[in-house]
């Protein structure tokens, strides 16, 4: 793997952290000069597709892409214009939020993506059938995803921002980003690695995973259409697909635990500690999910910003995220630092703690929590700072260790 892609990477993971850091300044005092509304469009598309949407483009290609096609100028070429895409975004979205520019600048990142579908769907060479399912079913969900992003402009051009159609066309791109492709193809990447320590999964097991996780992927999506619009039958469907998505995990986790646990005895602290790290925080999220069934958990949900912030980065932060840094530890990537993974890990955990506590006492009408903006701005601090660490330049032996490493 290239090195270089993963620190520019984590560089955008820091630029996209420190624009969250600013947003919750602006409960501490003022800022006159940034606009909170166009900075948050700029810190999530950053975070999502200048972070998780380009280490993926770095882990699957050295994961699945043979050699001598994988160091071939077409994906360096690809990589690069896809971060000029992200750094246009990075500049305009705070700037302008849904201008021309920015606008611009995301569908030139919409059609790098589907150069990168097209050239890596021919490259592939898996012969796991379970992680070949996997990494074209992530590739699909990233193409379907994109359908919501193309619906914008007639949404705006039509004048509908104040709409449910615009919530909708919005949450389509992210249900299936997040829960399909990001999902997805972190778990082909993880049982992947899996494999390579000796844990496979039976084929029964695993089709009857994935099979349900795809109809629950579909029909959870009905949670938006509930949202916006409330008919019983969404509400139905929606619960549906909750309940299958937990039996999908199900399916997938408890036949291999045993062994799982046994496995991660094995292994160092920090690579234990990061898989514990991404799934207690996957769990969580499947049963935060399961809970939204109750009609007046799914209220609260949508009424307490807290909650919702808390549960975006349970999934971007947590799961998504976690599981990503153990994959590019295990690679001994010399950009990962282990004391930065845990500067990180103690941010995401007090951030999620104080997001939810105050979520709770606004339900309870409590109030709110002793210099709460003031103590989550202290530890959201924590997370550039870990990630800086990681991304710290390493010495030049470093880097040659690294790439030897990799290439041997």
């Amino acid at each position: 793997m290239r090195s270089s892609w993963v620190l520019i990477s984590l560089l955008n993971f820091v630029v996209a952290s420190i624009m969250g850091v600013l947003l919750r300044y602006v409960f501490v005092a003022e800022v006159p000069w940034m606009d909170y509304r166009t900075m948050l469009h700029g810190h999530s598309h950053v975070a999502m597709l200048g972070w998780v949407y380009l280490i993926l483009f770095a882990l699957l290609i050295d994961a699945f892409v043979p050699r001598h096609k994988k160091t071939s100028s077409f994906y360096n070429r690809l990589f690069w214009f896809t971060q000029f895409t992200v750094v246009g975004m990075m500049i305009s979205f705070p700037i302008q939020g849904y201008g021309a520019v920015s606008i611009t600048f995301s569908s030139l990142h919409i059609i790098a993506s589907y150069l990168f579908v097209w050239r890596i769907w021919k490259d592939l060479v898996i012969e796991n059938k379970h992680i070949f399912l996997l990494v074209r079913a992530s590739l699909l969900f990233l193409i379907i995803s994109t359908i919501g992003i193309w619906c914008m402009g007639p949404v705006m051009a039509l004048q509908l921002r104040n709409d449910p159609i615009y919530m909708v066309v919005v949450q389509f791109y992210l249900h299936f980003q997040f829960n399909g492709w990001f999902a997805l193809s972190i778990l082909a990447l993880l049982v992947y690695q899996l494999n390579q320590w000796g844990l496979t999964f039976t084929d029964s097991h695993f089709k009857i995973f994935f099979t349900v996780y795809i109809f629950s992927l579909v029909l959870t999506f009905f949670q938006v259409l509930y949202w916006a619009y409330l008919e019983h039958y969404m509400y139905v469907i929606n619960a549906v697909g909750v309940i299958l998505q937990v039996m999908a995990f199900g399916f997938l986790l408890l036949p291999v635990k045993d062994k799982f646990f046994q496995v991660l005895t094995q292994k160092s602290g920090t690579v234990s500690w990061l898989i514990g790290f991404g799934l207690v925080s996957l769990i969580i999220k499947v049963a935060i999910q399961a809970a939204l069934v109750v009609p007046e958990v799914t209220e609260i949900s949508t009424t307490i910003r807290q909650f919702m912030i808390g549960y975006i980065h349970l999934t971007m932060l947590g799961f998504i995220t976690g599981l990503i840094l153990l994959l590019l530890y295990i690679k001994e990537v010399a950009v990962i630092k282990t004391s930065g993974i845990y500067i990180f890990s103690i941010g995401y955990i007090m951030t999620e703690a104080i997001l939810f506590i105050q979520g709770l006492f606004f339900w309870a009408r409590w109030g709110t929590l002793p210099y709460y903006h003031e103590v989550l701005l202290g530890f959201s601090i924590l997370l550039p700072l870990g990630l800086l660490v990681m991304a710290i330049k390493p010495t030049l032996s470093e880097y040659s260790h690294a790439n030897n490493h990799i290439k041997a």
